[in-house]
């Protein structure tokens, strides 16, 4: 029996003991609580940063008290450090919202400067605006407005260079780490004007950063031309010096660099002869790259003719299902509609190839968009900046005239684009100002009602080819005609 009650003593004992101490953690989880969700607070502002003094104290009086609990030391004690972790926590908070306000365009600064990873690209130059925050944040804390706001301006320019830096860095730190090379390998003596080009475009890439750091598209492009310049002048240098060290004579390099064009025109079939030069062989693939252009162009309108074909047949189908019963009835009506159908694109296809017929090829591009008439006049260009419209191309204006006249009583829109260097609302300020300038000239030449004619820009929104390239670019400046028949 008694050794029955010294294990029911002992169960008892050990239960005890393991109750304990989670009785401990809950104890110190209520103890703490206050203290705990003014540093959660805390951390949720950065106040160990904006209000480093204040945040400190109160994490050292925190720690106190932890260890103290750990102790089993004093109560009052523990309770006094805790009640002084969480006022100092609460005043990092209030210090670190009027640091922020006080701080506005430094914190801004500094925001702007992490979106580019100036820590990591500009590493001596973030510590330095970090360390100059930190201190201005200790002035206000210290209750000093005049230094605080002074080492802000200071921080804020820092921050501002180091984001521009940065920005350089992005575009920029290849293209010189390749300069560099070239230099070492002494480019300029085999290929300096390929190597000035590159230093040129460089240096107009940085020209654009300091003048506008956030209108990237140009400097963008610039810089990748600079960085293939870069890479071009690598090239040219080894292939120069490897062709002068074995002292290769001019026949042979005259007759290497036919090779590649002989290929492509064996593609085509074409028969290249350079006799009188590359020119010729040249222009004829050339030529025969627009051929299939022009043939791929018309398999798609083609394409598109049967398309809008078989959805009208759709539809026929789809209203005869519904009325099985006058089925006959039904027939005749769908072959009428048919042959209406097919008589409206005969008709507009003839107006169209008409219209096409008026331009040559590398005046305008006739496109069709159901019942609407596009002529993309991409060789109209304008002076930079500018919306006037030069002589030579009033030809080519009289020509768009001439086509209206296939379309009587049709709605008309003059639309104005541009390409993405510049700013968006520059440039749709630009193309408006085109569009308008195009809208005038044709109602003074072409005897056109007012009505009719309408002009709108639209910028760089619309591109119809890639800004990446000069080409792309090119085409993208354009003014777009369309013509709207009537029902």
């Amino acid at each position: 029996m008694i050794r029955n009650e010294i294990r029911a003593l002992s169960a008892g004992i050990l239960l005890l003991l393991s109750w304990i101490p989670v009785q401990g953690q809950d104890a110190k989880a209520r103890l703490f609580q206050d203290a705990d969700k003014a540093y959660q607070e805390a951390k949720a502002v950065q106040a160990e940063f904006f209000s480093p003094t204040h945040f400190q104290t109160a994490a050292e009086n925190y720690r106190k008290a932890d260890e103290d609990f750990k102790a089993g030391r004093n109560m009052e004690d523990i309770q006094k450090k805790l009640k002084m972790a969480t006022s100092y926590y609460l005043k990092a908070v209030e210090t670190t919202k009027e640091a922020q306000t006080v701080f506005k365009d430094c914190v801004k600064a500094r925001n702007d400067a992490l979106l580019v990873e100036s820590p990591k690209l500009r590493q001596a130059m973030w510590t330095e605006a970090e360390s100059v925050l930190s201190q201005a944040c200790k002035n206000l804390e210290e209750g000093d407005s005049n230094g605080a706001k002074s080492k802000s301006r200071k921080a804020e320019r820092l921050y501002r260079q180091c984001e521009l830096e940065s920005i350089k860095a992005n575009y920029l730190d290849g293209t010189r780490a390749l300069l560099q090379e070239a230099e070492k390998k002494d480019a300029k003596k085999h290929a300096p004007m390929t190597l000035a080009r590159a230093r040129n475009l460089a240096a107009d890439s940085d020209k654009l950063l300091v003048e506008n750091r956030y209108d990237t598209d140009e400097v963008r492009q610039l810089a990748q031309d600079a960085q293939y310049e870069a890479r071009h002048t690598l090239y040219l240098n080894e292939t120069v010096a490897s062709l002068t060290q074995s002292k290769t004579t001019f026949e042979t390099i005259l007759l290497d660099s036919e090779k590649p064009v002989r290929k492509i025109a064996d593609a085509f079939d074409l028969n290249a002869r350079f006799d009188q030069g590359m020119d010729g062989p040249v222009n004829a693939v050339l030529q025969e790259i627009r051929k299939q252009q022009q043939t791929i162009a018309g398999q798609d309108q083609e394409l598109r003719d049967k398309t809008e074909q078989i959805a009208a047949l759709k539809d026929q189908v789809s209203r005869m299902e519904n009325q099985l019963g006058a089925l006959k009835t039904k027939e005749a009506d769908l072959a009428q509609a048919m042959d209406k159908v097919l008589e409206e694109q005969r008709l507009a296809r003839e107006k169209y190839e008409r219209v096409e017929k008026l331009f040559n090829p590398d005046e305008a591009e006739i496109l069709r968009s159901g019942t609407q008439i596009i002529l993309r006049l991409s060789s109209i260009s304008f002076p930079v900046g500018r919306s006037t419209i030069e002589p030579k191309y009033f030809g080519l204006l009289a020509k768009v005239t001439e086509a209206f006249k296939e379309y009587p009583g049709s709605q008309i829109s003059v639309e104005g684009h541009t390409d993405s260097y510049g700013s968006e609302e520059a440039n749709m300020k630009l193309s408006s100002e085109r569009a308008e300038a195009v809208r005038e000239y044709l109602l003074a030449s072409g005897g056109i009602d007012a009505s009719r004619l309408t002009a709108v820009g639209y910028g760089e929104s619309k591109p119809v080819a890639s800004n990446d390239t000069e080409e792309g670019r090119r085409k993208n400046r354009r003014i777009d005609i369309v013509i709207i028949p009537q029902k």
